[in-house]
């Protein structure tokens, strides 16, 4: 060390040491992270553990680490007062991971989730029902009104209800009966769209927009909305379990038979049941008989 310090100043010394110091609580918090997501998604990973949160991970670690050598620095020798500095910043250091609580994180993540959704409400699904209302207002003057009114009731809903956490389920069905009454101005034929709930227990919290990708996904792709059956929804929740199934018809020529799970709304929807219903959920898309078909179960009560 004396050789060491003949060589170099010792303020040099003491940086080195420093900068030495927090590359190893660079690599051990790094550590940590890598085992504490190890089965999450590498994109969701990202999202929680950003930058500068990361950078301020570090810091809070060095510090403690600092403090804990500036203690042993000053026990002079003496055994148990270096096993008390030691056990105080292990558990200063297991205070701060408590703290890095990741399910608060992926819940703060989850109500992002919400607002992507909300943003992703088609806008030609908009055009298209504002086109109908405006042809209705002269063919049937109570039924361009009723419309309006659940437009206005939908946009209300995705605007202020679905920011919450949680919110009853019978208001979730209420506004996805909504979007199907608007769907169905397009509609020729009167049993084009059926859509058939059982709920028992009306109160029960459920996500917001949950199920809002599924619904969208069949009318997005449908190949034709003008025969008996063309899209059919079934909701069931029972008991705190919720079980969903959507079936559409396919175009002549789909240009790809696992469309419905490639888009944004479908990755989204999968991280979202995977934050708030870990291991509590199946969701399963498949063509069956000519027509694509959509299951989700989630167990709703943890």
């Amino acid at each position: 060390m004396n050789q060491l310090s003949g060589l170099l100043p010792l303020p040099f010394l003491v940086l080195g040491g420093l900068l030495a110091l927090f590359l190893l609580v660079v690599a051990l918090v790094n550590l940590w992270v890598k085992y504490r997501t190890w089965k999450d998604d590498d994109w969701l990973v990202q999202q929680i553990y950003t930058r500068r949160r990361m950078l301020a991970l570090y810091l809070k670690c060095w510090l403690v680490i600092m403090a804990g050598v500036l203690l042993l620095l000053f026990s002079d020798m003496i055994l148990p007062l270096q096993v008390i500095c030691v056990a105080l910043t292990i558990g200063a250091l297991t205070s701060i991971v408590a703290s890095e609580s990741l399910e608060e994180v992926r819940l703060r993540r989850s109500q992002m989730e919400n607002q992507i959704l909300r943003s992703q409400l088609n806008p030609h699904f908009l055009y298209n029902t504002l086109n109908n209302i405006d042809a209705l207002i002269w063919l049937d003057p109570q039924k361009a009104s009723d419309a309006v009114t659940n437009l206005s009731e939908l946009m209300r809903y995705f605007t202020y209800s679905a920011r919450q956490e949680h919110v009853e389920v019978g208001e979730e069905v209420k506004h996805l009966q909504e979007l199907a009454a608007l769907q169905r101005l397009r509609m020729q034929h009167e049993d084009a769209l059926r859509f058939n709930t059982h709920i028992d227990n009306p109160k029960q919290p459920v996500a917001p927009l949950l199920l809002l990708p599924l619904m969208e996904n069949c009318f997005k792709h449908c190949g034709s909305l003008n025969e008996p059956g063309a899209i059919c929804l079934d909701l069931e929740i029972r008991e705190g379990r919720l079980v969903y199934q959507s079936s559409n018809n396919l175009p002549a020529e789909p240009k790809n038979g696992n469309l419905h799970v490639h888009g944004v709304g479908m990755k989204v929807l999968r991280r979202r049941l995977k934050l708030l219903y870990p291991d509590r959920f199946e969701l399963t898309a498949n063509l069956e008989g000519g027509r694509f078909v959509t299951k989700l179960e989630v167990q709703l009560n943890g």
